[in-house]
């Protein structure tokens, strides 16, 4: 489609009401959809550190356990 002016581009021929909401529906669907994938690998990455940490420490606690158990470092 040609048009003449600036004005007649964004009239699109007397569509442009509903032209230009549809391409703004459209930006926001996109911009939301990004914006909550964004929030969600924020949360999975928050809570996986968490887990990872809770593990860690668990571990550490595991061979502390261990060692106090079968006497290593224990004085005769």
């Amino acid at each position: 489609m040609y048009f003449d002016t600036f004005a007649e581009f964004l009239q699109m021929g007397k569509h442009g009401f509903y032209v230009w909401s549809a391409y703004g529906a459209t930006g926001l669907v996109l911009l939301w959809s990004w914006i909550s994938a964004r929030s969600m690998l924020s949360g999975i990455e928050r809570r996986l550190a968490e887990q990872a940490e809770i593990s860690a420490r668990g571990a550490k606690q595991a061979r502390a356990h261990r060692t106090s158990k079968s006497g290593v470092g224990d004085e005769p």
